[in-house]
């Protein structure tokens, strides 16, 4: 028989990264479980390039905090209590606004995403957003997100884009 696996609240046993700007908080799972759970906790103006996910459908639960979001041609404002569900192979970016951090809780299929924020990432000796904030030289971050079937196709999301965004939301 399995064990269940429960996490508390404080996430003792789980394993976080200060990526970028972000703190991220990897959930544990049951044994032989395939699917990979992380809270992140991203800054106001934390805004990914545009890019792509080879081999992962990217999806995500707001928790708190609020986003402007692109996928495809589709462009939109989410919040807490919303679900977000960009397919592999679709670009897709986002930039955290308003007055507060967001955080989501990830859940994946597989463990690439996971394994590019470790290999870039520092272990965090506590569950705060970094400060400050560390971002290896593009080409490194590139490199890397290469070996975890990512692949950057554009810019970030500028403030401006993402005022657009929600004017027209």
């Amino acid at each position: 028989m399995k064990n269940a696996v429960v996490d508390g609240p404080e996430n003792e046993y789980a394993r976080s990264w200060w990526f970028l700007d972000t703190l991220v908080v990897e959930h544990r799972r049951a044994d032989n479980m395939r699917s990979v759970v992380m809270e992140m906790t991203l800054p106001v103006g934390h805004a990914p390039a545009l890019h792509v996910h080879d081999n992962l459908d990217d999806t995500w639960y707001v928790i708190e905090g609020e986003m402007a979001v692109r996928c495809g041609e589709e462009e939109m404002v989410v919040g807490a209590g919303h679900w977000v569900s960009m397919p592999q192979g679709v670009p897709h970016n986002f930039r955290v606004i308003g007055d507060q951090p967001a955080r989501i809780l990830t859940v994946h299929d597989n463990e690439t995403f996971r394994d590019f924020v470790s290999d870039l990432g520092t272990p965090a000796p506590e569950h705060v957003v970094p400060n400050p904030p560390s971002f290896p030289a593009m080409e490194e971050l590139m490199r890397v997100a290469a070996l975890h079937h990512l692949r950057t196709v554009g810019p970030p999301m500028t403030e401006d884009e993402a005022a657009k965004i929600v004017a027209n939301s």
